[in-house]
């Protein structure tokens, strides 16, 4: 060796070069294989939130059909002892307004109309508060059926007025128009109708002026069933009945007008 030549490296060995090599690619190796776990397990992580997200809303919806499709609350439903209370209290009403038949009338100064007369000439209201002259109901051809209560919205009355709804149509062909007649107020008489759907006029007569001029006021504050018929030829009162039964009246009047005027 020269005396001023520098030592020379010692060059590197095949297996020391591959041993670096693999020390080198030994790290991203292991972080690729962690890597790939990672996305692999992301996907079925996601896919298992979205699973749990879809079986909740479900569930939701579920709960939500249930509950719309259940009954009417509570609240809305009457119970069956305060409906039975309402009945009796209505029936109690009903007894108390309404006269029986054999009771003396109290018909006024000029007495009670016959058969044979005409409608008097009384402005009454009806179920909307408009004014009606009685004594025009009969004109132009059409004749009149008005049938008396006691009070509206009761057990009896219900029965007797939805029984003239039920046959409105048939009288309405045989030339008749049907009016209810009560001592109530308009605005009771209009729920009434909206309640039972009845189809034709409600008058009121608070002070019981028509109601004595027909002969069915009993004092102190009463009013006897009854129903009178105005005939479509001329509009004089042809059949007059006090102390009707609610279930009948209705029937009894078509009997009556089909064999007396055809």
């Amino acid at each position: 060796m020269a005396p001023n030549s520098k030592p020379q490296s010692k060059p590197e060995s095949t297996a020391s070069r591959r041993s670096a090599r693999l020390a080198g690619s030994a790290a991203p190796a292991s972080e690729t294989k962690e890597g790939k776990k990672r996305e692999a397990s992301a996907p079925k992580s996601e896919s298992t939130a979205k699973k749990a997200k879809t079986d909740s809303s479900n569930k939701a919806k579920t709960t939500s059909k249930a509950t719309n499709g259940t009954s009417k609350p509570a609240a809305e439903t009457i119970p069956e002892d305060d409906e039975q209370q309402a009945n009796e209290k209505a029936s109690e009403e009903e007894k108390k307004a309404e006269a029986p038949k054999s009771a003396k009338a109290d018909t006024g100064g000029k007495g009670p109309i016959k058969l044979g007369d005409s409608l008097p000439s009384i402005t009454l209201q009806n179920e909307k508060g408009e004014d009606v002259d009685v004594a025009k109901l009969a004109e132009g051809g059409t004749g009149v059926v008005l049938f008396l209560y006691p009070k509206a919205d009761t057990p009896g009355c219900t029965t007797q007025a939805c029984g003239f709804r039920d046959h409105h149509a048939e009288l309405k062909d045989l030339g008749y128009d049907v009016y209810g007649l009560s001592k109530d107020k308009p605005t009771a008489q209009q729920k009434w109708i909206t309640k039972k759907e009845l189809n034709y006029t409600l008058l009121s007569d608070p002070e019981s002026k028509l109601i004595k001029k027909l002969g069915a006021f009993v004092q102190p504050n009463n009013t006897k069933r009854s129903h009178f018929i105005f005939s479509k030829d001329d509009g004089k009162l042809t059949d007059a009945q006090l102390g009707v039964k609610p279930a009948n009246d209705p029937a009894n009047v078509i009997d009556f007008i089909k064999k007396h005027h055809k």
